[in-house]
């Protein structure tokens, strides 16, 4: 029988995953006047963000930051979507596919149909009720810090820093708000099933009527 000493190798592969997620650890403590709450991100193999905080606040501005960091032009052309903005910048007949893996419908069909919720301010009327009918407190507090982070990791890099050529310099990389990322809930919400029905819904005309 063979026996291996496990004891002396253990806690230096311990200490080596230790060192691992140290060495590439992020700080995404917010900037003088923006508010108390941090966060700390550490990035261990294949990438992963595991995010430490005290509160909601910072945990959303941690997730905020790394999502950003990971993903900014995924989540740009989202709140370029629910700010009905996308003729504007891409052009009336791009495509668009609210719903990601379902319907796709023009860049002009879509914002149609996302500026008609915001000319009825659904998702103003949705987050100013009271808990639970709108948002928790914690909610609340979290949306806070992902704006924070989100905002922090675009001003830290800069749009034309961007690594990825996908929205790289592009006009419609910016800032959001608060109502942005309560726009992009909501709007996965309603998508799984409306983005079938979008161009129906946009390019309806009563009985007679040429559309």
């Amino acid at each position: 029988m063979t026996r291996r000493r496990l004891g002396s190798r253990l806690p230096m592969a311990v200490m080596a995953a230790v060192a691992l997620m140290s060495t590439t650890a992020v700080a995404a403590s917010p900037a003088d006047g923006e508010g108390s709450a941090e966060a700390t991100i550490r990035y261990t193999e294949y990438g992963i963000p595991h995010i430490t905080a005290s509160d909601w606040e910072g945990l959303g501005l941690g997730y905020g930051y790394a999502a950003a960091r990971d993903n900014i032009c995924t989540l740009a052309d989202t709140y370029l979507m629910v700010d009905a903005q996308r003729s504007r910048y891409l052009g009336p007949d791009g495509r668009a596919s609210p719903g990601r893996d379902q319907n796709t419908t023009t860049n002009l069909a879509s914002d149609l149909y996302f500026q008609r919720i915001n000319d009825d301010r659904v998702v103003e009327r949705l987050i100013d009720q009271p808990a639970p009918q709108g948002p928790e407190p914690e909610v609340k507090e979290a949306v806070r810090g992902y704006v924070r982070g989100y905002n922090r990791y675009l001003a830290e890099t800069g749009v034309d820093a961007i690594t990825d050529p996908a929205c790289r310099g592009a006009a419609w990389v910016r800032p959001i708000t608060e109502l942005d990322v309560y726009r992009h809930a909501h709007a996965e919400i309603i998508m799984g099933s409306a983005d079938a029905l979008l161009d129906g819904e946009v390019n309806a005309a009563p009985p007679g009527a040429q559309s």
